[in-house]
Parts: C-alpha cells; sequence; structure tokens
C-alpha cells in the first residue's frame, strides 16, 4: 500500500471515530456533517473550497496538506472540534471562543470553514478573523507570503518564496519556476475585462496552485491550475497573465515527515 493510501486509511479511521462520538464540541457546528464532509476531503482533496469566503491563502494549504498527509489534516480538524486548539506540526492554531461560537451559515462546507478560518484567526494578531461574510471578514482574512509559507512549512514542506507584493514577475519567471508552485496573482486574471480591471489587477489577491508549466501559445499563455475547490485549465491573454501574476511559493510536492509521525 502507497504512503498515501496508508494515511487515507488511517485519516477514515479518525473520521469514523469521530462520527461515533457524541460529545458536544467547541464549534457551534454539526459533528456529523463535519464528518461527512471530512471524509469527503480525504478522498478527494481538491474540493476544498472557501465559497465567497477571503480564505484563499489557507484554502490552498489546506488542499495540499490534505493531499499530501491526509492522517495528520484530519487530526487536526478532529482535535478543532474537539479542544477547540491543534497544531501544524510545531504550529500552534487557537482560534478565539468568538469564533468558535459563531452560528456559522456560509456558502463553503463547515469542515472546510472551521479548518480554515481557524488558521486564518490563530494567525491574526490585531484583527481577528470572526466574521464569515463582509467587509470585515475580507480584511481579516487577507493573506500574505509570509504566512503561507510558514503555514506550509509547518506542515513539512520546503519552501522558497518568489513572490512580490509590488513588483509582478512576468512570464518568464513563472515559466521557469521548478517544482510545484503556490502563485500569488490578482484575481482579475480570471475575470471579464472592465473598467476596474487595470486598476484592481495592482493588487495581488488571490492564492491558486499551479498544476502544470505556464505554456505560451498562439492564443496566450495556458495552464492548469487549482482553486475554488477543482481544477480548471485557463487560456489567457499574455498581457492580463504578466499584468496580473506576482510569483509563487516554490514547494516540495511531498511534505517531509513530522517529528513524531508514521510514514
Amino acid at each position: 500500500m502507497s504512503t498515501r493510501a496508508a494515511r487515507a486509511q488511517r485519516a477514515q479511521a479518525l473520521v469514523a471515530a469521530f462520527a461515533d462520538d457524541h460529545a458536544v464540541g467547541t464549534w457551534s457546528l454539526d459533528r456529523t456533517a463535519v464528518a461527512r464532509r471530512l471524509a469527503e476531503l480525504v478522498d478527494e482533496p481538491r474540493l476544498i473550497r472557501q465559497g465567497r469566503a477571503n480564505l484563499c491563502g489557507p484554502a490552498a494549504m489546506m488542499s495540499l496538506w490534505l493531499r499530501d498527509d491526509p492522517e495528520a489534516a484530519v487530526a487536526y480538524a478532529v482535535a478543532l472540534f474537539e479542544r477547540g486548539e491543534a497544531a501544524i506540526g510545531a504550529l500552534p492554531v487557537r482560534p478565539s471562543p468568538r469564533l468558535r461560537s459563531l452560528p456559522y451559515d456560509g456558502e463553503c462546507p463547515p469542515a472546510d470553514w472551521m479548518m480554515m478560518a481557524a488558521l486564518r484567526d490563530s494567525t491574526n494578531r490585531i484583527l481577528r478573523y470572526a466574521q464569515a461574510r463582509g467587509r470585515r471578514e475580507a480584511a481579516a482574512a487577507i493573506t500574505l507570503p509570509g504566512a503561507v509559507a510558514r503555514w506550509l512549512s509547518a506542515a513539512g514542506y520546503n519552501v522558497r518564496d518568489e513572490t512580490n507584493l509590488v513588483v509582478r514577475k512576468g512570464l518568464a519567471h513563472a515559466q521557469a519556476a521548478p517544482g510545484e508552485r503556490v502563485a500569488l496573482v490578482a484575481q482579475e486574471m480570471f475575470r471579464a475585462a472592465t473598467w476596474r480591471h487595470r486598476v484592481v489587477s495592482l493588487v495581488p489577491n488571490h492564492w491558486i496552485i499551479l498544476r502544470s508549466p505556464v505554456e505560451a501559445t498562439p492564443d496566450g499563455v495556458r495552464f492548469r491550475f487549482w482553486s475554488w475547490g477543482a481544477d480548471h485549465v485557463a487560456t489567457i491573454e499574455r498581457a492580463i497573465f504578466t499584468r496580473c501574476y506576482y510569483g509563487c511559493l516554490i514547494i516540495d510536492k511531498t511534505p517531509l515527515p513530522l517529528a513524531g509521525s508514521s510514514a
């Protein structure tokens, strides 16, 4: 049995034990719904999604972690639900009581939201993440490259940060960057051009996982990427891609073993 398959099997055993427990958790979430969703995410990590929440950074991190070490990711989710705090490697994740008591009614599944919102809230120092929608949610959920890099490193990945929040990195960088990449882009890359397009694309505001090399074609730029709970294929004008690409975090595809974890 492959390492991933063995970890997935153990992860499903954790989910089953969690589902059979009837104790009251520390979140205002339904245990059965959370367990059902965790089982789905173990089988298909790409499904994790942020809905309309501004949690693209945590979503990208969780999608990779669920894929490469589902046992550790599920243990994290179970600890969050049961005890109100958990850890990613040596990184403590302690969401506020206000967040845990929030009567969640957002668009993404509760398990997804719990895993992502807890990580985002625990990392914040000034503006805590304690709303499921609205302007305050959008502001509190902003995730800078250093945070995503720390989360991935804590999960056992080797990470090299080649992003820039001001200067665009260019098509040549996107084509030359080796390995798997978590790219920082302006979300307007994927939207129809409007009068706002050029202004808003000055701000890098979305994380995606590049699933393929970035290929220059006669029609523009073509690549496969993950975001919004699914894989997509994009063909984009070269000028739009260049205007909206702010570099990437380059990571090893498989995380390094965490201290005390089994292979």
